[in-house]
């Protein structure tokens, strides 16, 4: 049918083959060389948009790895605190609470309580437990734990929770103190 119009509108078969051929040449050059390069490219742009996409992960947590490797270069002590264990006299029980308020906003960390527990105080009893509850960042609360070694009658810290507040970590400690 297309040859019966071909032939109608009287072009040489010659010039039809050539046509047929330049046109099958223009169909191979495409399938061949241009549709490769655009799903090159295609791969490409995913490629890039991946790399974006880590870029941006990475300018988030640039905070983070500034304040960690802050901490990693400052020099804290590598040797514990580890005093000559003693007893506090029950007298003098009342002066821990500022003792602790002063280690901790020596750490740099705010006290929110601090109440011994009543129940663990009895006559016969050799040890006090004080619960206690500060706030601040976890690096601070292990400058805390240090100051706290150095007290000569804190025997051990019982149970630590920490919880992870909006803007800060909170955490909640039973210290338990040696009593004379």
């Amino acid at each position: 049918m297309i040859y019966e119009k071909i032939k109608m509108m009287m072009i040489p078969k010659q010039t039809v083959t050539n046509m047929i051929i330049c046109l099958t040449g223009l169909l191979v050059i495409v399938l061949a060389g241009i549709v490769p390069n655009i799903i090159s490219s295609a791969n490409l742009d995913r490629k890039i948009s991946n790399v974006k996409i880590r870029l941006d992960e990475q300018d988030k947590l640039n905070p983070v790895y500034k304040s960690l490797e802050k901490n990693a270069q400052q020099k804290a002590s590598k040797v514990l605190p580890f005093p000559a264990k003693e007893r506090l006299s029950r007298k003098s029980i009342d002066l821990f609470p500022a003792l602790f308020r002063d280690m901790a906003k020596k750490a740099g960390m705010d006290v929110i309580s601090i109440s011994p527990d009543l129940n663990s105080l009895s006559d016969n009893s050799t040890f006090l437990i004080i619960n206690t509850v500060v706030r601040g960042d976890f690096f601070d609360f292990r400058k805390l734990l240090i100051n706290l070694g150095e007290v000569p009658y804190s025997e051990n810290v019982e149970e630590i929770q920490i919880q992870q507040n909006q803007d800060v970590m909170e955490f909640k400690l039973k210290i338990r103190l040696a009593l004379a």
